[in-house]
């Protein structure tokens, strides 16, 4: 399955669109105003609350949390000897990493590749395609790079090593 994530430029608050390869959203992703610290709400294309991204804190290490309708899954940033951030996510037994400065990622689990994460060819602006091998992961993979977005200690810089 063919995923484009778009971010809005020019707003107060995070907003994200995921659309089909035919263009047709699947998932609306907001920030909310009053939060207590950064959160993202992912919704469906008719406006169903799906899920919700935040960071918690208070915690020792870098800590996140994505909470669907079923379950609270729990992501930890683990920096690697490469400099470069891996989140994992525990429950679900999935890790995120690659190069996050040029947008090249996969979320792994185990040595299988669950989803490829990359910049769209000819795009204006930045979307990047994310291609998921199974159709029912897609709201978790989705989940998994927005907190990449969240965290404030993932920049372009740390990414330059390989």
């Amino acid at each position: 399955m063919e995923l484009y994530i778009k971010k809005a430029k020019l707003t107060v608050l995070d907003k994200y669109e995921v659309t089909d390869r035919k263009g047709n959203l699947v998932y609306d992703i907001r920030g909310e105003l009053i939060s207590a610290g950064k959160r993202l709400r992912i919704n469906s294309a008719a406006g169903t609350g799906l899920a919700t991204v935040y960071e918690k804190k208070l915690t020792i290490r870098d800590r996140y949390i994505i909470a669907t309708r079923t379950a609270e899954i729990e992501v930890f940033r683990i920096d690697t000897i490469r400099k470069v951030p891996e989140y994992r996510a525990k429950q679900i037994g999935w890790t995120l990493k690659g190069d996050f400065g040029r947008k090249d990622l996969k979320i792994m689990e185990g040595l299988h590749t669950v989803a490829h994460i990359r910049p769209k060819a000819l795009s204006f602006g930045e979307i990047l395609k994310m291609e998921v091998r199974n159709e029912n992961e897609a709201l978790a993979a989705v989940a998994l790079l927005l907190v990449s977005q969240l965290d404030d200690n993932n920049k372009p810089e740390n990414a330059e090593e390989k």
